[in-house]
């Protein structure tokens, strides 16, 4: 496993630790308390900040060669695929915010929805790039089918 993949499992693993816990959280605080209140549970999103230490965690490869073609394609492959997923989500975010609110009634939302919103589509990219670097290098080392002979 080369570090690449090491940073995206590191990746995946945080941010689905934080938005579990936040989910978790937010949910019990509802029920405890309800709205505002719940939103504090967004403070377990801060743990995706651990994914952010990941390069001074994982080391360089040993060798002179640290990345090649293949490698610097399946990152940018897997970059353009968080950036479509992004802003698809955030397209389904406002969208859905609008036609919730139009059904209300309600001709305006609160500003502090206006982050939330952004964090969802940072949340994404990094998630979505993480899970497609796992998927293309697990896509290549498959086994041959027979056998190698």
């Amino acid at each position: 496993m080369n570090r690449i993949q090491k940073i995206s499992w590191l990746m995946v693993l945080c941010i689905s630790v934080s938005l579990i816990l936040s989910a978790i959280a937010i949910t019990v605080l509802y029920l405890m308390f309800g709205f505002p209140a719940a939103w504090a549970g967004f403070g377990f999103m801060g743990l995706t900040g651990v994914s952010g230490l990941a390069p001074t965690i994982f080391k360089k490869d040993p060798g002179p060669i640290q990345c090649d073609e293949r490698d610097r394609l399946i990152n940018m492959k897997a970059a353009r695929i968080g950036f479509g997923f992004s802003y698809g989500i955030f397209g389904l975010l406002c969208m859905g915010i609008w036609v919730y609110r139009y059904s209300q009634s309600i001709e305006t939302i609160s500003i502090h929805l206006l982050p939330m919103l952004f964090m969802a589509a940072g949340i994404t990219v990094y998630l979505t790039h993480a899970i497609t670097i796992l998927m293309l290098y697990g896509k290549d080392n498959k086994p041959i089918e027979g056998g190698v002979a």
